[in-house]
């Protein structure tokens, strides 16, 4: 009679709700280099820090500001807002910004010293793009100059 109650037990276990479907996985977004003329023709001007990944060349993927930070995606420019309550970087930049379709983190590396060279402060740094449900969409490491404008 017990080995009867346990397989009743274990029969209605098995027919409980179904689990629910997994997530899907987050799609990966590829930020473009941020060049001249994009800074010049959206009048992308101003005091902060500009991501540099490793072995990616001089041009910026990131310009991260005060209010904002600026990517590229698919040739089209787009703004992030600033989390104001985030750790600030060198010259007013911050370490999260949020917005409706995209979170950002700029994150020094551990033990990262700042590089001093003139006005320019250079920090190894690590840049995470996500979307609002906190999915990975991008990761790479590098570096951030920052300089007043």
């Amino acid at each position: 009679m017990r080995r009867l109650a346990l397989a009743s037990v274990l029969l209605l276990a098995a027919c409980g709700a179904p689990a629910p479907p997994p997530p899907p996985p987050a799609s990966t977004v590829q930020p473009e280099p941020i060049t001249y003329p994009d800074i010049k023709d959206n009048a992308l001007y101003g005091a902060g820090c500009n991501f540099t990944p490793e072995g990616g060349g001089m041009s910026a993927l990131v310009l991260a500001q005060e209010g904002e930070a600026i990517i590229k995606v698919k040739g089209k420019i787009e703004r992030i807002p600033a989390d104001k309550k985030s750790q600030i970087l060198p010259e007013t930049a911050r370490t999260h910004y949020v917005g409706p379709n995209r979170i950002l983190l700029l994150a020094p590396l551990p033990d990262a010293k700042p590089l001093e060279n003139g006005v320019v402060k250079t920090l190894a740094t690590s840049l995470t793009i996500m979307d609002p449900q906190g999915r990975i969409q991008f990761f790479a490491k590098g570096v951030v100059q920052c300089k007043p404008m």
